[in-house]
Formats: structure tokens, sequence, C-alpha cells
């Protein structure tokens, strides 16, 4: 396993590891087994009653997402290298909401509910950092909400493909993958029909650039401004 300083660092800042203490985190990383995953294969199913653990993403990228009672898939987030996902069911042992499956060849630790809680419990920093990192999970989380509740489809769509620019491309127009219409229309909780005709508007007037799977975004100004404020349709 990677040396437990080099681990820390690959940690996003907003993670809820990130809230405890270095002594604790190291301890609880030490306490983690790695788990390598196959693209398409599965490591937290929707339902589940086994909430006794969460994942840090080494490398590769998993697609978060659950099934409506409708039937309806839809995508929460796509999370890489440095996130934790499966945090809640961990803290509250109660069934799982989501899935959680490798987009790509992906690897990750597997963190035990048992261990997190005694880092979490080591000391009052650790535990007052934990409570700070939900209060700020929740408060982003009603903010989503709102938000999506409120735009129509071209801002939706437009925050998704926000949502998935790579932070590491130095021109600000990669995405960090490429889903299918199907998924994007998941993901920004619209139909696949609108996700074409959408971007094939967008491709026409030169927002967006496709070339077989991939995709550029060519005016970053103009989506962002949509996902924020919303207009067109």
């Amino acid at each position: 396993m990677d040396d437990y300083e080099q681990l820390i660092a690959r940690l996003e800042p907003g993670t809820l590891l990130r809230a405890l203490a270095p002594q604790q985190l190291e301890d609880l990383l030490a306490r983690s087994t790695r788990v390598d995953l196959k693209r398409g294969q599965t490591i937290i199913e929707q339902g589940d009653e086994n909430g006794d653990f969460a994942v840090f993403i080494l490398s590769g990228t998993v697609k978060v997402s659950m099934v409506s009672a409708t039937g309806r898939e839809i995508i929460l987030s796509y999370s890489s290298a440095g996130d934790v996902v499966g945090e809640i069911a961990m803290l509250d042992q109660q069934p799982r909401t989501a899935t959680v499956s490798a987009t790509e060849p992906t690897s990750v630790l597997v963190i035990p509910a048992s261990a997190f809680q005694a880092a979490a419990l080591a000391n009052p920093a650790s535990m007052a950092g934990v409570m700070r990192a939900l209060a700020s999970r929740v408060r982003q989380l009603n903010l989503v909400v709102e938000s999506d509740r409120t735009f129509s489809m071209a801002p939706r769509l437009a925050r998704a493909l926000v949502r998935l620019l790579d932070p590491a491309d130095p021109d600000g127009r990669r995405l960090r993958l490429y889903p299918s219409q199907s998924d994007l229309g998941a993901f920004a909780g619209i139909a696949r029909e609108n996700v074409s005709r959408l971007m094939s508007d967008w491709e026409e007037r030169g927002i967006v650039r496709r070339s077989d799977r991939a995709l550029e975004i060519v005016d970053r100004e103009y989506l962002e401004l949509l996902a924020e404020f919303g207009a067109e349709e």
C-alpha cells in the first residue's frame, strides 16, 4: 500500500476523512483494505443492509446512482481519485440508499465503520471536524436540490457538464469522463431525447464540440452562466 502521507495528500479537502486529526486519520488508513475493481463492478449496492464501510477512491472513477420507485435510474454523482463515498450508511448503519459502481478500472480503500468510529471518538478535534463536515454536506445538498427544482432542462444539463469538468485540464474544457447520453440524462435529471436535442443545438452554436465519444466544452463561460443563473429553453 502507498505511504500514508501520500494517501492523505490524495484526499479531497471536503471529504469526511479530512475532518479527522492527522494521527487518527493515519490509524484509520492502516486498518483499511485495498480492493481493485473492474469496469462495471459494484462495490456498494442500493438496499444492501451491510452499510458498515465507506470507500476511499485511490484511482479511477465510480458512478453513484439509485433506482427510483418508478424504476428510473438517477445518477447522483461521479466520484474520482481523492473522493470518499458511502459515508452516511457507514455512520448510521442503515441500508444503502445508492449503488456505487466503477466506470473504469478503479482502485479503492474499504474503510470499516468500527475503525472510523474509533478514530472520530479518539479526541474532541476529530469529533468536531466530523460534525462540521456533515453540516457542510447537508448545506451543499440543500443548494443542489433547490436549484434542480428551479432550473429547466438546459440549465440542468449545463450544471451536469460543469460538474464533470476535469480540474486537472489546463484549458478547463475537458471532461473527467464521457458518459453516454442516457447516463448524462440520468445525471442531469432529464430524458435522453432532450440531452440529444440540447447537445445538437449547442454543437451547432459552437458551445460544445463532439468527436466520437469525446466531448469538449468550447464556451465554458456560457455553460457556467447558464448553470448558475438559468435561462434558455
